[in-house]
């Protein structure tokens, strides 16, 4: 993802020492803030805006006008009904268990690995492939104080292990057996709905599926499942996805998955 760095408004020096630094780190341009406005900056430069916030967190600009920062999202609402109920889809298809070892091949802004380190009460690995989404996530996973409800699942935000890394280069770099469930969640393949929470992501994230390669070193590094979110009606889609269970869903969200021995 190309991008140019800034700050927020009347930056401190630490801040624009930051932003600096991040500028040098995707070697791409600082832009001091100084009277220039966000879209000014994207304008001028045809490239998305990555902001170095007051607290160090980032905000990213995209060139369509949206917004992509850390936040729990869908995950408080899903960790609530997990609570409540006992039922949630994807840790259904893992058949996840308190000591599991998880290995998140496509990390995004960590919601996923989230609710498997709750349930799994273990670190989870999230491998993020581009590096601006990487630095989003990792520092707001380490600097996000969850409130009231989600308080509960503070110990989660803890156990998250971000990676930046291509997720096939990372398996062909494991131990066979080397983790529980190895698990993806590519982006959606022609989504059939507008989701405000994924929307900013989609326009930035890398898009590739998995790939034929990646889900046979995937099944070489898992000890009990690999399993791979979709949405409705994409597996027939994928013949190479023959072997896999669909555990359907009334939803727009299946999941697919190989128990391997």
């Amino acid at each position: 993802m190309e991008v140019v760095v800034t700050t927020e408004k009347r930056p401190s020096q630490e801040l624009i020492k930051e932003a600096q630094e991040l500028s040098q780190k995707f070697k791409t341009l600082y832009i001091p803030r100084r009277h220039n406005t966000i879209n000014s900056i994207k304008k001028r430069y045809n490239k998305n805006v990555l902001v170095v916030n007051r607290d160090l967190t980032l905000t990213l600009h995209t060139l369509k006008g949206q917004k992509l920062f850390f936040h729990p999202g869908l995950f408080k609402i899903r960790l609530l009904n997990y609570i409540a109920t006992g039922n949630e889809a994807m840790i259904k298809a893992m058949n996840l268990k308190e000591g599991d070892t998880v290995l998140d091949c496509n990390l995004g802004l960590a919601q996923d690995a989230l609710l498997s380190a709750f349930v799994s009460k273990q670190a989870v690995t999230g491998v993020e492939k581009d590096p601006v989404i990487f630095e989003i996530v990792k520092r707001g996973l380490e600097r996000y104080k969850p409130e009231g409800k989600l308080k509960i699942a503070e110990d989660a935000f803890k156990r998250i292990k971000p990676i930046c890394a291509d997720n096939t280069e990372f398996l062909k770099a494991q131990p066979d057996k080397s983790y529980d469930i190895v698990y993806f969640s590519p982006m959606f393949i022609k989504p059939k709905w507008h989701c405000d929470v994924m929307s900013p992501f989609r326009e930035v994230a890398v898009k590739d599926f998995v790939s034929p390669e990646t889900l046979k070193e995937a099944e070489r590094v898992a000890r009990k499942r690999v399993v791979i979110k979709i949405n409705k009606g994409v597996k027939e889609l994928f013949p190479y996805l023959s072997d896999y269970t669909l555990q359907e869903s009334s939803t727009h969200v299946e999941y697919v998955f190989k128990v391997v021995s």
